[in-house]
């Protein structure tokens, strides 16, 4: 296989995954066949960003300033993250921008700390703290395999695969605890969709401007402020 696709390719069609996720989250019942779609597509993103977390991690020539990064757009989405989920302007319901603060903070526990009890002890509650953020523990641990497995691609995409059916059998045993229809979340099945994509990534950053360095950063709070103002207006 062809390995065709940079960094910069990648983090642009997981943004595009992200709105049109969001756009059928805020919008389009996943009842109706294109909400499903566009929530099908919208599994993409995530999984994107957290190999680009493990990524970054290895290229950065600064890990304290990658982390104070994460940190400082983690707190400036979160206002963007509440009012487009809860029309407030904070909640305890985090972003998940501090979530893959969280995820790196879970990097740099496994690469710095040499006690093995208690390395992993604070990897524990590290993802334990994650619990309140979007992609809530499952996040870190994706990080967690993509680092591990860095160069092991078949580890790595076997890893990524079992925590991504835990959590698509999570979503199913959900909807029938809860009286729903034991389908209604499929859609979570997406999250197969970046594995294909990810084996073409042929390592390069592609083209470097400001603009591709802080693309996500500035696009994730914006598309939720807009997206909020449509649905409250």
């Amino acid at each position: 296989m062809k390995r065709s696709l940079n960094r910069n390719e990648l983090k642009y069609i997981a943004i595009i995954a992200m709105l049109l996720d969001h756009i059928g989250m805020f919008f389009i019942p996943v009842t109706n066949p294109g909400g499903c779609i566009l929530r099908v597509l919208g599994r993409l993103t995530a999984p994107i960003m957290c190999f680009f977390i493990a990524e970054g991690y290895f290229y950065t020539k600064s890990k304290k300033n990658y982390g104070l990064r994460l940190f400082v757009f983690a707190v400036i989405s979160q206002f963007a993250y509440s009012f487009a989920h809860y029309n407030k302007w904070f909640t305890w319901d985090f972003n998940m921008i501090f979530t893959l603060f969280i995820s790196f903070l879970v990097l740099l526990s496994y690469d710095k700390i040499k006690n093995n009890i208690l390395k992993w002890i604070t990897i524990f509650v590290l993802i334990v703290i994650s619990f309140n953020g979007d992609w809530a523990i499952i996040a870190p641990l994706w990080v967690l395999v993509f680092w591990i497995f860095r160069d092991k691609p078949k580890e790595k995409f076997i890893s990524y695969g079992i925590i991504s059916l835990t959590v698509v059998l999570s979503s199913l045993v959900f909807m029938v605890v809860n009286g729903y229809h034991w389908y209604g979340e499929l859609w979570q099945l997406g999250l197969f969709i970046c594995i294909p994509l990810l084996l073409l990534y042929n390592g390069e950053k592609g083209k470097v401007s400001y603009l591709n360095k802080w693309i996500f950063y500035i696009f994730y709070p914006l598309h939720l402020v807009i997206l909020g103002l449509i649905n409250l207006f």
